[in-house]
């Protein structure tokens, strides 16, 4: 799929997944470490292991999604990510998906995104909770990472969208 240059002015912001969005762990170490996940939003999946969303991340989502052409990017296999998303009930916030696949040298790369969407690199931003994992250094913005057992109420994302509108009406009115 091919983004038009004229999304609407939209910028396209591309999430991390892992730590960042969501977080899974195996049952085995929540157990043992004595982590509280049933008091997190979440379910099991393939089994052995327990998926949570990160506080406010549905409501960040669907916020995003009215300013910004939402994409995942983790540096993961593809379809393991849309599966994680869609136990989620996540996967539809996502215009596009990438994957381990899309790795440049074992890193993300915002050039691959920008050049298979036809897009200015200027008009992409990327959102990590390691932004030492990302080729380019421009339009990556940092967030600290989640974990289940972690603060239930964190807020990151709910900081992380006002930060980005402001950049985005700056860069638009500019």
């Amino acid at each position: 799929m091919i983004l038009p240059n004229c999304m609407g002015g939209k910028k396209i912001l591309v999430i991390d997944i892992d730590e960042t969005l969501l977080n899974i762990e195996p049952l085995f170490f929540l157990e043992r470490f004595r982590k509280e996940y049933r008091e997190y939003e979440g379910a099991m999946i393939f089994d052995k292991y327990y998926i949570s969303p990160r506080p406010n991340s549905k409501e960040f989502l669907k916020k995003a999604k009215r300013h910004f052409e939402v994409i995942a990017f983790s540096v993961i296999e593809k379809e393991f990510t849309k599966h994680k998303l869609e136990k989620l009930g996540m996967l539809d916030c996502f215009s596009k998906i990438y994957g381990k696949e899309s790795l440049i040298d074992g890193k993300k790369s915002i050039s691959v995104i920008a050049k298979d969407l036809n897009r200015d690199i200027k008009d992409i931003i990327i959102v990590d909770d390691k932004p030492g994992q990302i080729l380019e250094k421009d339009n990556v913005i940092n967030i600290s990472p989640w974990f289940i057992g972690s603060d239930k109420y964190d807020n990151e994302l709910i900081k992380l969208f006002d930060r980005l509108l402001k950049l985005n009406s700056a860069e638009i009115s500019s």
